[in-house]
């Protein structure tokens, strides 16, 4: 009797479960249509999805940094040209005591004179790398001093660990070559993977920045062959921005409305509302009997909202150009 009575019971729940999976899935329905989430329920939901695909913060995507020190702004310029074209974040050495131009002056004895003839000399940065870890490759730009990479690339380079890190030096000068100021600059981050650097005259363009970037195997993410790499971002909610990258490459609102059971005055000024606030998604079906009123050009309805559709047809003809 008692296992007579289970099986009955297990029979009932069954039916139960099916009967609600059919409700969720049977179309939609106006209470879920006017179901909104908080937005820290939404980003919750948002972060789960983002793990559970694997693309947040994905472990296949090369984060490059370019860090540079410029006293005159020539190796800026070009830290800046090798930023943009790799998409990669850009980090300044800034010396904490700012070099004048008596500093600078070549064999006068000033500051610049003393701290590349000192071993020792460390002049310090101000401020300092946020999340060095994530980087997987260094840029490191610099002019270049008596044939010297400046003591304060020494200073940034003993600040942090670039174990297991490529770094890819270059400078900038009149004439002379990278040269030894690589070299020595290697047993400061010895557990790290040098390339050959490069000099570049003032004045180096943009292309020319490109091309040794390439020859370095050096590309933005967006122009990875990698598949991985280049769906990067792809389905991401951007919270803050209130967009959502799509495989296209554009990026949607996410703000949307949906229009079940909505009526015709109310569906018109809903959906008004809604491209004035930058939101672009619009559900609806023909099951509706609303897209007269959702396209804005329909016939029915009193003469008040028939003048209001001509209104916002205008208005969203506008802002689709």
């Amino acid at each position: 009797m008692k296992r007579f009575t289970a099986i009955i019971l297990l029979m009932a729940m069954l039916l139960c479960c099916a009967a609600c999976g059919e409700k969720q899935s049977g179309g939609i329905s106006s209470d879920n249509s006017n179901t909104t989430l908080s937005s820290k329920e939404l980003e919750k939901e948002v972060q789960g999805k983002e793990t559970d695909s694997g693309l947040n913060g994905s472990d296949d995507m090369v984060k490059i940094l370019i860090a540079y020190f410029s006293a005159t702004g020539t190796t800026k310029q070009l830290a800046e040209y090798a930023s943009d074209i790799l998409n990669a974040d850009i980090y300044e050495i800034v010396p904490q005591d700012p070099y004048t131009e008596e500093d600078l002056a070549y064999y006068t004895g000033g500051r610049a004179d003393q701290e590349q003839n000192d071993p020792y000399a460390r002049p310090e940065i101000s401020g300092s790398v946020e999340n060095m870890e994530q980087y997987d490759t260094i840029v490191l730009g610099y002019p270049i001093w008596h044939g010297e990479a400046p003591k304060i690339i020494y200073t940034f380079l003993e600040s942090y660990d670039f174990s297991g890190k490529i770094i890819l030096p270059f400078c900038t000068s009149h004439s002379s070559g990278i040269g030894s100021s690589a070299e020595h600059l290697h047993s400061l981050a010895a557990k790290a993977d040098w390339l050959d650097g490069e000099r570049f005259a003032a004045g180096a363009s943009r292309e020319e920045i490109e091309g040794w970037l390439t020859e370095n195997n050096l590309q933005a993410a967006s122009a990875s062959t990698d598949p991985q790499a280049a769906s990067a971002g792809v389905g991401i909610f951007d919270l803050e921005k209130k967009t959502v990258l799509l495989n296209s490459g554009y990026e949607m609102p996410i703000m949307g409305l949906g229009t079940y059971a909505l009526d015709y005055d109310t569906c018109v000024n809903s959906v008004m509302s809604l491209l004035k606030n930058g939101g672009r998604l619009i559900d609806t079906a023909y099951m509706y009997g609303n897209e007269d009123a959702v396209g804005g050009r329909g016939s029915q309805g009193n003469g008040r909202i028939r003048n209001r559709q001509r209104g916002y047809f205008r208005y969203y003809k506008n802002l689709s150009g």
